[in-house]
């Protein structure tokens, strides 16, 4: 069920109605089933995987509570119940990845082993692929249980006796499919006071869903348009159109998973929730290291406190803290995809983060518009990395557009995408208005907090003109074809 959908228009006055009219006591269990509802929506068979996730780390968690079985035990019962948890995702989502690699090793070691004489069995020409349907918002759910386990490992949270509360923690429906990956120190903890219905509260979280759907629906899907017909064929394609193409994509990303995270926050704000922030204006950023602070805080805040502190981090020789950040980026890259462009697209902003911690001296004299602009520009070349079906065609695309850049190659013709000439000035609108948001959102002015103290109606007639604006202009269908959130996929 997606949030840009008529059905979960529907689905969220229901219950909300039904939330707050039920006693206290059933209002858990009935957010439990709203939950496990609107994720088997997508498929039903994947409710199992959800409740099979559920029930490992709450188990696992309370036997890591215990203090029978000594430290080898526990250290047993934690690394047994990391495998189980992470053996769906692996299976899921990084089976094909793994067969093709192994083929191409088989193949390479055929090649050599036939080049020096040694009588080999050729390898198979036709690799196998596993018709797998990827469980939508399995990395973020099942690394929402792990980080739960690894806290009640660590001591920093007691386990859950209450299994049904705990399987709603793991299921919450406005951030189950794509974040924000909660802590349960903060979320899970939320579940065990009463939630009375708030006006104040209901009124932020309607201009907080109504800014997500904008950047969705007017911003995100108008971009999609054009950045999709333009890889699909970035060899036909020219230079300009293509660098057009990532910068739309830049936003299109942004959009749509900004989008997603703020109509979760305010999805969950309605029934009296809080979850943290995803975005603190990213494009806003000084560096890549700031842009990482800003983006996807979620994850990377989870990278940072169950990868690269435990490595060590930045406590250890400049060597092991270079190859602690390599490390991590890189693994922040494979969980974005199963492809070794979405591996080195993360390398490339872990060389990034290093370049940033060599030239910090000199950053701090440059001009805050340019350090601004250099680090959109590099954001741009992971993103080209990042948006590629390959390395290959990200190296082709990428050197496509430096010939415009750099070589001024010749302008044949600028193609719209199925795009016409209002719809692109739309898109530029939008992209500028995103820019202004974020610009005043740095300097500590929040524009939807300056228009809730206004008179209620100008409130009203902004949110009247907000909910026109976005029927009006927002992609519905036809050619558009509006599609799932990005990260859906990932």
């Amino acid at each position: 069920m997606l949030f840009n959908s008529f059905k979960y228009l529907v689905f969220l006055p229901v219950l909300l109605l039904f939330y707050f009219v039920l006693p206290l006591k059933l209002r858990n269990w009935w957010l439990l089933v709203c939950s496990y509802f609107f994720y088997m929506s997508w498929n039903a068979a994947h409710g199992i995987l959800l409740f099979a996730c559920t029930a490992v780390s709450y188990t696992g968690a309370r036997l890591l509570q215990r203090d029978g079985g000594g430290a080898k035990g526990r250290k047993l019962a934690f690394a047994l119940t990391l495998c189980a948890l992470f053996a769906p995702l692996v299976f899921y989502k990084y089976s094909n990845f793994l067969l093709q690699n192994a083929f191409r090793a088989l193949r390479l070691f055929v090649g050599l082993a036939g080049a020096v004489g040694k009588p080999v069995v050729a390898a198979s020409a036709q690799v196998p692929e596993l018709d797998l349907a990827l469980p939508v918002g399995i990395s973020f759910f099942t690394f929402q249980a792990a980080g739960y386990v690894v806290d009640v490992y660590r001591g920093t949270v007691n386990a859950e006796k209450n299994f049904f509360r705990y399987a709603l923690f793991v299921s919450f429906f406005p951030q189950l499919v794509a974040g924000p990956i909660e802590r349960s120190s903060k979320l899970l903890c939320q579940f065990n006071t009463a939630k009375r219905f708030d006006f104040d509260r209901a009124k932020d979280a309607v201009f907080i869903m109504l800014w997500g759907y904008f950047l969705k629906m007017v911003l995100a899907d108008r971009a999609a348009v054009f950045v999709k017909s333009a890889y699909a064929k970035p060899y036909e394609t020219e230079g300009m159109t293509m660098l057009c193409a990532t910068i739309f994509f830049a936003f299109q990303i942004y959009g749509d998973f900004y989008g997603y995270s703020l109509i979760a926050k305010g999805s969950a704000k309605l029934l009296g929730f809080d979850l943290m922030d995803n975005f603190k204006s990213p494009y806003c950023a000084l560096n890549v290291q700031d842009f990482w602070r800003r983006w996807h805080i979620s994850l990377s805040t989870w990278f940072r406190d169950y990868v690269y502190f435990p490595l060590g981090g930045s406590r250890c020789s400049a060597v092991r803290t270079s190859l602690n950040i390599m490390l991590v980026m890189a693994l922040s890259g494979l969980w974005h995809g199963a492809g070794w462009h979405f591996v080195a697209w993360g390398l490339l902003h872990g060389f990034l983060q290093l370049a940033d911690r060599a030239t910090a001296g000199i950053q701090k004299k440059l001009p805050v518009l340019l350090r601004r602009i250099l680090t959109f520009f590099w954001v741009n070349v992971g993103w080209c990395l990042f948006r590629s079906p390959s390395l290959r065609t990200a190296v082709y695309t990428m050197k496509s557009i430096g010939e415009f850049i750099v070589a001024h190659r010749q302008i044949h013709d600028f193609y719209y995408m199925k795009l016409d000439w209002p719809e692109i000035k739309l898109l530029w609108f939008c992209i500028a208005l995103l820019l202004l948001v974020d610009t005043l959102n740095c300097k500590g002015i929040c524009v939807r907090r300056q228009i809730q103290k206004c008179s209620a109606g100008v409130q009203i007639a902004a949110v009247a003109a907000g909910i026109v604006f976005i029927v009006a202009v927002g992609v519905w269908g036809g050619i558009y074809n509006a599609a799932d959130f990005i990260y859906f996929q990932f």
